[in-house]
């Protein structure tokens, strides 16, 4: 059983999935993952850091918007300020 193991595991580190591709339409600012998958993009902060982000979401503006919807839109304003696609799109819209 290990060998059938250690085979299967040989074989499957060879092959790397291809990447997803972007898909933006021509006057759209957003840009879509075909087959609409998605993907944990996360990191280590100082506890500061969260504190602010709750303090944003706390703004009266921001009343029903969670942290993904923030940060989402904190992405796609990094993306504009590098000329590139915006990739977060608002789901309740």
């Amino acid at each position: 059983m290990a060998s059938t193991l250690s085979a299967g595991l040989k074989a499957a580190a060879g092959k790397r999935a291809a990447p997803q591709a972007l898909e933006v339409s021509p006057g759209s600012k957003s840009a879509t993952v075909k087959g609409g998958a998605t993907v944990l993009i996360g990191a280590h902060f100082v506890p500061e850091v969260r504190r602010a982000l709750m303090l944003v979401q706390a703004q009266p503006e921001n009343t029903g918007r969670n942290l993904k919807e923030l940060l989402g839109e904190a992405i796609n304003d990094l993306c504009a300020k590098y000329s590139q696609p915006q990739p977060y799109s608002d789901e309740r819209r």
